[in-house]
This record gives structure tokens, C-alpha cells and sequence, in this order.
């Protein structure tokens, strides 16, 4: 059993959930919160790691993994198509493809990526990329306070974890939306694959700041405001159950809510202009969640259905009695399942890597190697006294096995037996003498029907490798950048053929076009990609490939 949790690290308040997982089995047993007090001349730098520790004391956090996750605007990403599915390839070509489209040197990025799925020929693949300074800072804050976490996602991507319990339907395209205080994360996804993730710049802050600036209050007053009154009015109508000042403060949110609704509008319109598909389905979370009528809210300004997080109805293992924090916790349990298995569809970015690479303190598993090394020394013992004395007794058999060929062989080749003639027929220089013999006998006549067949070929048509290479050059397209470093040809006595080709060409692309037109030609068949990788001193920039296919001059089709 191991005892996992996932830290989620706002800019409002620090949560984290605690989710115990076995083998087979998970549940989420615990939420914690702690509020980020606003009103101190402390940073936020100093705040961060203060009230991380607070959360973790005050509570009696132990955990055997903690997964964290970058706040998203520190994030660049992009879904590539790339023209294969060979994941090494991918690997090869990822820095190759990004090195012109970000404005920073590479060797200042983390870099990682995930294969999100395939679509006909093509295979859509994620890259992420953040800066490794804001990296090193994030987890300078978690070192302060002794955290060391094992795997580092990105929040806004984390949200994809979630999507194994959402109630969508066959095709359509949902976004997940959690409205968080300084901005909203935004995951859209269909049929359980990623298409889309992104943070934007606007949360409920954005609404404390409108009503402070609107009613000539200080920033904690309207925020105590906005909690108290917690709801959002945008029509013409007149709730009876509110005062005129109450009322005042619920249109005011609606209308300060406008700047959310705007970048949410554009992100989505971005979404449908690259995709040609609409989105049709919100599932909202968020501390601005809360706020009453704020989905009927955005479903009415978006025109998009809107439902609030509903984990709590779908098959996700998770405490009751934590059902109050509906609103707030879908962000910080996405983090957690990152660590729990048998989840289908989850991210697969760590940020971890190079410098920033995970280390474990390894002295505990020394201790237990140790046991084990003891055990093993014992039994390596007991297995070498085995292999002794069954080396003894196949010495024997391999004796006896050589006594039966000699005599075999004498048996078959009467001619030979005097030059056996004085001594033992089984002893070392005996059995080497006749199997030397034997197999010099059976090459000389592999190589005179070798040579037989030779001649026929050579008799029967002299052309046939010239043929077979000078339909390669015509099939495969002139502007096409390739050079054939190595050629062979095997012909049959029926003028068929097979070839070896090795070439190189200025990319994976490039040589996946290559084999799919020589697939398409009718003089080619079999046509497979024996091996690839890039030559050696290129930067990834020249690819090594090895083509084996078979050859028809009358047409393979035919």
C-alpha cells in the first residue's frame, strides 16, 4: 500500500489531496487547504513555502510519493503530426522540429513529450517545454520545506487525468475548466484524447479586483464582499430574496466576470478554427465554481452546455464525506491520480529530467540489496557446485556423441577408414580430423552448385541487377533528396528479384515517402524498412536507412 499526494499550488490557497493506492485498487481519503494570507508585506516567495509547511505540519502529512505540477502559464506546448508512429524516430526528430518555433535556445528548455494517438497515417504527438530557470525555482520553493517530488506535471495538463470519468458523449468535445484564482486551466479533449491544453491569465481574482476598483474598497473587503454574497445576477430580474446592496454586488460579478468569459469565447474559437469542431460540453470546477448560478452564467454567454464537477457521480474512489469541496478539489485529485495505475488515459509529462532529474535517497534499498545479496551469495554457491557436476556428466555425453560421428562418418565414406586405421577413432584429434573432413567435403559440393546456378543466371540475362536499379530511379520522384550509398541484388532463373537498398535522405519524412512510393509502384512488393537512424556527426539532420523489397520487371500487379 503505498500513500500518495497530490500537492496543488495556487496562487489563493495551497491544496493537496491524499489518495491511498495498492496494486488494483485506489481511493481518495483526504482533502487540506490552506489560505494564502493576503494581508502581509510578505512576497508570495516567502508565502509559498511558509504556507506549504503549515499545510503539511498542521495536518501530519507523510507521504511515500508526492506528485506535483507547474502552474500552466509557465508552460509552451504544441501537438506536432509527424508522418510515423516508430517512437524512437519521434524521439529524434522532436528537437529538430521545435529548435525554429520557440524563442529561446533549446539548452535553456526542459523539453518532453507524449504520443497522444494516431489519425490515419499520422501520429499527433504533445511536446511541452518550459524554462528551466522557472523550474529550478519551483522547486527551489518545495526544497525549502524538505519536499522532494518524485514527478512534476503541469497543472492545466493534469486536468487530463480526469477524463476517465467524465459522462461525454461518442465524438463530442469537452472542455475542462477549473476557474482558479489568478487563471483558468483549460484541457478540451474527445473520445478521451487530448486535443488541447492552456492557461488563461483570468480567474476570480480578476472579479475582486473589478468590485474593489467598482466600490471604492480595499482589495480584502471586496473579497470578503464577493464570498459572502457569492452569486451571479446578469438579467433583468429582481431575486426577492436578496437586499438592493446584495443585489447590486451580484451584477457587478457578472459584469466584472465578462473578462473570463471573453478569453474562454477566443480559446474556444481558436479550437473550432484549427479543428473545424465545436465545443459542446463544460465541466467547470474551481473556487469561482462556487459561486452560485455561475454555470447557468457561462452556459448562457458561451451557448455551451455547463456542468459543474461532478466526480462525485461517476465511478472515481473518493470519499463521501469529501463532497463538500466538489467545487475545489477536481484540480488537486487530477495531480494525485498522475501516481495511481490502471488509469487509461493520463498525462505522461515529467518535467524532471537532465540536471533536474529525480534522486532518491537509495540507503534504505542498500540495506535491503544487502539481505538479498547474502541469499544470492548462497545460492550463486550451491548453483556453480551444480554446473561442476553437470559439466562432468555432458563431457562424458559429448565424448560418446563424438565416437558415434567418427564412426558414422567412416560408416558413410569406406574410402577414409584407413586414415583412422592405429587409433582410437573417438580420441580429440580423431573426431577434429573427420568433421574437418566431412564438412570440407560437404562445402566443395555447396560451392560447385553454387557456381552451377551462377552460370545459368549469368547465361540466362546479365542485366537484371542494371534493370531492377534503373527502375528504382524511375519510380521514385526526381525533386525527391536521396542517395543510394549501397546496392545489392539476388535475381532468380524466372528474372525476379530481390534488393537490398541503402541510402540516405534529410529526414524521417522524407523516408517514409520513399517506401510508401516504392509500395505503390506494381514492379515492387514486399517492400520493408529494415533499419533507420541518423547518421552519425548530422545533428539529426541526414537519416541512414536500410529498404529490402523484391522485384518483377513484368510488374508485380500484372
Amino acid at each position: 500500500m503505498q500513500k500518495i499526494i497530490g500537492l496543488d499550488i495556487g496562487s489563493y490557497s495551497i491544496k493537496a489531496v491524499e489518495v491511498i493506492n495498492s496494486f488494483k485498487t485506489y481511493e481518495i481519503v483526504n482533502f487540506y487547504e490552506k489560505i494564502i494570507p493576503t494581508d502581509t508585506e510578505q512576497s508570495i516567495e516567502e508565502l509559498l513555502p511558509l504556507c506549504m509547511e503549515q499545510l503539511f505540519s498542521e495536518n501530519h502529512l507523510v507521504a511515500d510519493r508526492i506528485i506535483a505540477a507547474m502552474p500552466g502559464q509557465y508552460i509552451s506546448s504544441r501537438v506536432m503530426p509527424f508522418k510515423f508512429s516508430d517512437t524512437k524516430k519521434i524521439r529524434e526528430s522532436i528537437y529538430g522540429e521545435v529548435e525554429d518555433k520557440v524563442p529561446f535556445e533549446l539548452e535553456d528548455m526542459i523539453v518532453d513529450h507524449q504520443i497522444l494517438g494516431t489519425t490515419g497515417d499520422t501520429t499527433l504527438v504533445l511536446v511541452v517545454m518550459t524554462r528551466k530557470n522557472f523550474l529550478q525555482t519551483f522547486l527551489q520553493h518545495l526544497d525549502r520545506i524538505n519536499i522532494n517530488p518524485k514527478l512534476v506535471d503541469v497543472d492545466s495538463l493534469a486536468l487530463y487525468n480526469l477524463t476517465s470519468f467524465l459522462k461525454t458523449s461518442p465524438g463530442q468535445v469537452a472542455a475542462i475548466v477549473d476557474i482558479g484564482h489568478e487563471k483558468t486551466s483549460v484541457c478540451i479533449v474527445q473520445d478521451g484524447i487530448l486535443r488541447m491544453f492552456r492557461s488563461i491569465k483570468h480567474g476570480g481574482r480578476a472579479i475582486t479586483e473589478f468590485l474593489a476598483r467598482d466600490l471604492e474598497l480595499e482589495y480584502t473587503e471586496a473579497q470578503n464582499l464577493k464570498h459572502r454574497v457569492s452569486r451571479v445576477i446578469w438579467k433583468d430580474e429582481e431575486p426577492t430574496d436578496m437586499s438592493p446592496d446584495d443585489l447590486r454586488v451580484a451584477r457587478r460579478i457578472g459584469l466584472s466576470a465578462n473578462s473570463i468569459v471573453r478569453e474562454l469565447g477566443r480559446t474556444f474559437y481558436a479550437f473550432k478554427t484549427w479543428e473545424k469542431t465545436p465545443i459542446t460540453k463544460i465541466f467547470m470546477s474551481g473556487g469561482t465554481a462556487r459561486i452560485q448560478d455561475f454555470d447557468q452564467y457561462l452556459a448562457d454567454q458561451l451557448g455551451v452546455e455547463v456542468e459543474k464537477s461532478g466526480l462525485f457521480d461517476t465511478n472515481l474512489q473518493i470519499q463521501e464525506d469529501l463532497r463538500k469541496y466538489k467545487e475545489i478539489i477536481p484540480q488537486s485529485v487530477s495531480i494525485g491520480l498522475r501516481a495511481v495505475t490502471g488509469i487509461k488515459r493520463h498525462s505522461q509529462i515529467n518535467l524532471r529530467k537532465g540536471e533536474f532529474a529525480y534522486n532518491q535517497d537509495y540507503e534504505s534499498l542498500l540495506k535491503v540489496a544487502t539481505s538479498i545479496l547474502k541469499y544470492l551469495s548462497v545460492g550463486i554457491l550451491l548453483v556453480t557446485v551444480s554446473y561442476i557436476a553437470q559439466f562432468i556428466l555432458y563431457k562424458s555425453q559429448i565424448r560418446g556423441l563424438q565416437e558415434e560421428f567418427v564412426k558414422e562418418y567412416v560408416k558413410q565414406i569406406p574410402d577414409v577408414k584407413k586414415k583412422f586405421a592405429g587409433k582410437s577413432i573417438a580420441d580429440a584429434g580423431g573426431f577434429a580430423k573427420a568433421k574437418s573432413q566431412a564438412f570440407e567435403r560437404m562445402n566443395n559440393d555447396i560451392n560447385q552448385r553454387r557456381k552451377a546456378v551462377f552460370d545459368f543466371q549469368q547465361a540466362s540475362n546479365g542485366a537484371g541487377a542494371l534493370l531492377a536499379l534503373k527502375t528504382v530511379s524511375s519510380v521514385i520522384p526526381k525533386d525527391m533528396k536521396v542517395e543510394i550509398t549501397s546496392y545489392e541484388y539476388n535475381m532468380n532463373p524466372d528474372l525476379t528479384g530481390r534488393m537490398v537498398l541503402k541510402g540516405e535522405t534529410d529526414g524521417f519524412g522524407a523516408m517514409s515517402q520513399i517506401i510508401e512510393t516504392l509500395k505503390k509502384s506494381e514492379f515492387f512488393s514486399e517492400v520493408k524498412e529494415k533499419s533507420s537512424g541518423a547518421k552519425p556527426g548530422t545533428d539529426n539532420k541526414i537519416i541512414e536507412f536500410n529498404i529490402q523489397l523484391a522485384f518483377n520487371p513484368k510488374g508485380a500487379k500484372s
